[in-house]
């Protein structure tokens, strides 16, 4: 059941959107959600913000090129910081679906909350600290996704 969400907005977001992105890609795009959520939630999206969204984009990209090409990889990164704009200037028409669909998402990869929830704090800190509707938005999403504390404690080996 939970793989059906996931596959139904996959779906329903390539037909509205006509991206590339498989399946797989697709689902790693939507596990960094939360992190589109926190650069948002102050209602701007400042120079740091979207810094780690081209970073992001980037990772994402080399995590999914299947051989050495460069214009493979260029490829992949743009299709990804193209999609996080979009969402980025979307939230409101996709968040209540990408939630649901991380739900699931965690049902099957419950090990995944720590990483999704780093990342997630680490775009609230990219400028000038968490703010207070940061900290909100943090807090929501930690009662939504049933996160909990040994979630939002650094990862070890970042100690």
């Amino acid at each position: 059941m939970p793989e059906a969400i996931i596959l139904n907005l996959y779906e329903k977001y390539k037909k509205n959107r006509r991206t590339s992105f498989n399946q797989e890609q697709f689902t790693s795009f939507l596990a960094f959600f939360p992190a589109l959520l926190m650069a948002a939630s102050d209602g701007i999206v400042d120079r740091e913000e979207w810094d780690y969204c081209r970073k992001l984009a980037f990772g994402l990209g080399d995590s999914f090129r299947e051989t050495d090409d460069p214009e493979q990889h260029e490829a992949l990164t743009q299709a990804y910081r193209k999609e996080f704009a979009y969402l980025l200037s979307h939230l409101s028409a996709w968040e209540e679906e990408f939630l649901q669909a991380l739900e699931c998402f965690f049902w099957n990869y419950p090990y995944a909350k720590k990483f999704v929830t780093q990342t997630a704090y680490l775009f609230a800190d990219a400028s000038n600290g968490i703010s207070v509707e940061e900290h909100n938005k943090m807090a929501y999403l930690c009662r939504r996704l049933q996160l909990d504390v040994a979630d939002l404690q650094a990862f070890d080996e970042l100690l």
